[in-house]
């Protein structure tokens, strides 16, 4: 296990690490990583340090005794090579997130999940004895993403589990996660990494990009800085997204074909993945609080890094007391449904129109 390897999360990795050489380590551990803090990374260097041994001397991602669990799609059931996609895509994004996993493997329209028949897997390979003789790891990433019916097989395997044989769950909202299941494991709860940390592994990493300036913006996690620093296509094209609807959201106030243009809109972000639907919706909410700190005169907490030259301070007037609370809980309430499954092209419909009526409201 090298601890260098892990950013941040000090005390954290102090206490796993020694778990490990106590031979304490529990044989079933969640994760919680909110915000793309570096779970998987994490998660990575404990089966390192549970895997070590003189037998092995190789990447621990192919070690025969290492097995990963992740959101597949139904767009891509037939993709047969989808194991080794994702140990290319770990290799190249370590530090990545669901949005960058989705756009890796090409998926467009469905909502990523772990089906059912991959624990299936999971069961069978778990009886079986370690080829090294040693332990065995699994790590399921993206547990919030698993189906009452998958959920509860894989309680049965953690209820029971086999000798030397551990579990690390990933999840980005615990609240998602079957409470027997949470009941099963040890819980580590991930911080956002602190500025100093950031920076560092950034100077260390990328020449030529303002480090600062992307630590700031990327609000404790490396997921987010990634993406900033190889202009994910994602984040620019949520930020246009956004400023198009309130364009025509400004417009509709005087133009009865700038509602045409929001009807239109909305159909444009509902035929996105529903993943990307999640994410720009998550990003609608970063901008909402970014605007409220420069309206209330807190330009110093203010971290925004726009991909395409928008200004925050244009849009802040417009967010203040009187519709703040109103505007992020529709965000709220439309990330909700779009987790639940209902027709995204009446969700954001209706998101359209109602942040039309809030974003005109006067604070006089």
């Amino acid at each position: 296990m090298n601890l260098d390897r892990i950013l941040g999360q000090h005390d954290l990795k102090d206490k796993i690490y020694a778990s490990i050489k106590k031979n304490t380590y529990p044989q079933s551990k969640i994760i919680i990583d909110k915000d793309g803090y570096g779970g998987l990374n994490l998660a990575i260097e404990i089966a390192r340090g549970l895997l070590e041994s003189s037998s092995f001397s190789g990447d621990v991602l192919d070690h025969p005794d290492l097995y990963f669990s992740f959101p597949s799609f139904a767009s891509l059931k037939d993709n047969e090579n989808i194991y080794n996609e994702w140990l290319g895509f770990v290799r190249q994004h370590p530090f990545s997130d669901f949005q960058k996993w989705s756009s890796f493997v090409g998926n467009t329209t469905s909502q990523g999940s772990i089906k059912v028949s991959e624990v299936d897997k999971v069961q069978k390979k778990a009886v079986l004895k370690p080829f090294l003789g040693g332990n065995k790891v699994f790590i399921f990433w993206g547990v919030e993403s698993m189906m009452a019916q998958t959920s509860n097989k894989l309680l049965k395997i953690l209820e029971e589990p086999p000798i030397n044989t551990f579990f690390i769950l990933i999840t980005n909202s615990i609240q998602d996660v079957l409470p027997t299941i949470i009941s099963r494991c040890q819980i580590s709860t991930m911080k956002p990494i602190s500025h100093d940390d950031h920076k560092a592994f950034l100077e260390n990493s990328f020449d030529g990009i303002e480090h600062g300036l992307i630590v700031n913006s990327s609000r404790g996690s490396i997921a987010r800085s990634m993406n900033y620093i190889e202009e994910d296509v994602a984040s620019i094209s949520h930020e246009q997204n956004f400023i198009e609807c309130l364009r025509f959201a400004f417009l509709a106030k005087k133009s009865k074909k700038a509602i045409l243009d929001l009807t239109k809109w909305a159909d444009k972000i509902s035929s996105n993945s529903r993943e990307q639907q999640k994410e720009f919706l998550g990003y609608c909410s970063f901008l909402v609080r970014e605007a409220m700190l420069v309206s209330y005169k807190s330009q110093n907490l203010n971290s925004f890094l726009s991909n395409s030259n928008f200004k925050i301070e244009n849009l802040a007037p417009f967010i203040h007391s009187k519709n703040l609370i109103e505007i992020i809980s529709l965000i709220e309430d439309s990330h909700y449904s779009i987790s639940r499954n209902v027709n995204s092209k009446i969700v954001f419909t209706n998101f359209a129109i109602h942040l039309t009526k809030l974003i005109n409201i006067s604070e006089d």
